[in-house]
């Protein structure tokens, strides 16, 4: 059981509302299981952002999920009665693009990741491999011949596939064993991806960890909640007191632990992936939320 005591934010005394109110300027928060479900827009969000927004609140979004293009993510708020600007967003595309560039990134990258992933990546003008998508004949001669390629590759970025597959996987393994200088980047790490209530599917996690087991690396973690990413935000929304600023998720193992990574104040949201049964259970203190809420939707009725 948790040792911390957490509570509501609508169970707070008058008194303590006004204090937990006053005590940020800005809002971070995760999207899906937070502002929407896979499929729609959870109920009372909009009216929550509105809402924080009248009172002054400063609110940025950041996701694990880079599988939706920023067209995509402007459509989805645009639902919601939000103008999304690219700066207002950040996802691991991003992130791994402002990592390469900070560390004036050449050379070939080979990417286990969504076309939209890739896309950004191509238009941020690096070069990439990929594949193979195909179905290789079950024969030890022929995924040696698939998978055993000499292309000079200086970066290996995992995220987020669907058609990640076996060769996939023995091909990263090679160009990381081949070139002990080769990175391994890693955008979203989530070992479960949570589509709706009871139904999450396998994530981009465990295929990482097959690879850093397979290989001795540890990956650089540009998704939530890697250390590297936190320095990016902080850095990047010019954050000088993190304890003003109020993290907002619905995964204790993600964004509960970016916004201890950060230094943030932690809410956590039972609208997505997690269970209050479950949040209970947590033992892990940086996986371990400061308040939480049924859903964002409470923020109305907080400062009502």
């Amino acid at each position: 059981m948790c040792s911390k005591q957490i509570r509501h934010i609508l169970e707070l005394t008058p008194q303590e509302r006004k204090e937990f109110v006053d005590s940020f300027d800005s809002v971070i928060c995760d999207c899906d299981g937070v502002l929407w479900t896979v499929f729609e827009p959870i109920a009372g969000v909009a009216e929550a952002l509105a809402t924080l927004q009248t009172h002054g609140k400063t609110i940025r979004y950041i996701t694990n999920n880079s599988v939706r293009s920023f067209d995509s993510y402007a459509t989805q708020f645009q639902s919601l009665g939000v103008s999304l600007e690219p700066s207002d967003i950040i996802h691991p595309a991003l992130s791994v693009v402002r990592y390469l560039k900070s560390v004036s990134f050449e050379g070939l990258i080979y990417c286990i990741a969504t076309e939209s992933f890739k896309t950004v990546l191509r238009e941020a003008g690096f070069v990439l491999l990929d594949g193979p998508s195909d179905p290789v004949e079950e024969s030890f001669k022929k995924i040696i011949a698939t998978v055993h390629d000499r292309s000079p590759v200086r970066a290996v970025i995992v995220d987020v596939d669907f058609n990640a597959n076996y060769p996939k996987l023995l091909r990263a393994e090679l160009y990381l064993k081949n070139d002990p200088n080769c990175l391994l980047i890693a955008g979203a790490t989530d070992k479960l991806l949570h589509a709706k209530r009871d139904f999450d599917l396998i994530g981009p996690g465990y295929f990482l960890d097959i690879l850093e087991q397979a290989t001795g690396r540890k990956a650089i973690v540009l998704g939530k909640p890697g250390v590297p990413l936190a320095e990016q935000v902080l850095v990047l929304y010019a954050v000088g007191s993190p304890r003003r600023v109020l993290f907002v998720g619905d995964m204790p193992g993600q964004d509960v632990a970016f916004g201890s990574c950060c230094g943030f104040q932690k809410l956590l949201v039972l609208s997505g992936g997690t269970s209050r049964q479950e949040m209970m259970q947590l033992k892990d203190p940086d996986c371990v939320p400061d308040y939480y809420a049924d859903s964002l939707a409470d923020i109305v009725r907080l400062f009502q």
